[in-house]
């Protein structure tokens, strides 16, 4: 005869940004959410009577739900919020909250570099007839940046399929390819590369953007500005989404601090600026 062993049931990877704001700026957490519930859910299993399982839809909701009010700094406290929320309902015996944060290094008010994020490139390229150098490029990938403000999305054309609200202000976040190529390498290249990624740095916080096209377009910009011997830059921009989580379907006031990241599908932006 066969019996129901040790069982639990959850949500995992439920992704929670939130932001807090404050005069002497903003700081901003990014979290990964794992729960998982014990209870006695057996006649689900054999007798398929779901009326003592939480939906694990409703597990995810919960955590924007309970973020706008109690997510801090303090992540095991948030954590036993979670866990205490579940365990009054009838029939759970044990939840189980596990809590990680993807570190963002302040670099302003309003902005943030992930930390440890980002690679150096470097290519050369030499032809083999005469030994000529075909040529010399540098660059950067997978660095992350965000900023909570200065960045909008309007006025873009609408058809039967598009949903998206237009905004003047929302949180902007991607993950920097830039690859340049030099006309005359530099006689420190180092010195150089590293000139050319604050460049594109302090480009990216300080401009207002109304797109992530427009925010590439003075990220570029800036780079070709700031390094003479630079001849081309091709930029690939994939957006990190932080999506506003509507709160008030639960008859919440939505403060419009909660978001749910995305991983995928994402906006895709390439390009290439030349001199």
């Amino acid at each position: 005869m066969a019996r129901l062993g040790e069982n639990r049931w959850g949500k995992s990877d439920v992704r929670v940004s939130k932001i807090h704001r404050s005069e002497s700026g903003d700081d901003f957490l990014d979290l990964t959410v794992q729960l998982l519930l014990q209870g006695d859910v057996e006649a689900a299993h054999v007798l398929g009577d779901n009326r003592g399982v939480l939906p694990t839809d409703t597990m995810k909701n919960t955590v924007y739900g309970l973020a706008q009010e109690h997510l801090t700094r303090d992540l095991e406290a948030f954590a036993a919020v979670l866990c205490d929320h579940f365990l009054e309902r009838d029939g759970i015996t044990t939840a189980d909250v596990s809590v990680s944060e993807r570190i963002w290094d302040r670099v302003g008010p309003s902005s943030f570099i992930d930390g440890g994020s980002g690679r150096r490139l470097a290519r050369v390229a030499v032809a083999t007839t005469d030994g000529a150098t075909a040529g010399v490029w540098a660059g950067v990938d997978g660095m992350v940046v965000l900023k909570t403000t200065g960045s909008a999305f309007s006025g873009f054309p609408r058809d039967e399929f598009t949903v998206l609200p237009e905004t003047e202000e929302r949180i902007l976040a991607t993950s920097v390819k830039a690859v340049w190529r030099y006309s005359v390498t530099p006689a420190n290249t180092t010195a150089t590369w590293e000139k050319a990624r604050q460049s594109m740095i302090d480009s990216f916080f300080s401009e207002h953007s109304a797109s992530v096209q427009h925010q590439g377009w003075m990220m570029a910009e800036a780079l070709l500005g700031t390094v003479e011997e630079i001849e081309e830059v091709e930029f690939r921009l994939p957006n990190q989404h932080h999506l506003n989580y509507d709160l008030s379907r639960f008859g919440m006031e939505d403060q419009g601090v909660v978001f749910q990241p995305v991983s995928e599908p994402y906006g895709d932006i390439g390009f290439t600026v030349t001199r």
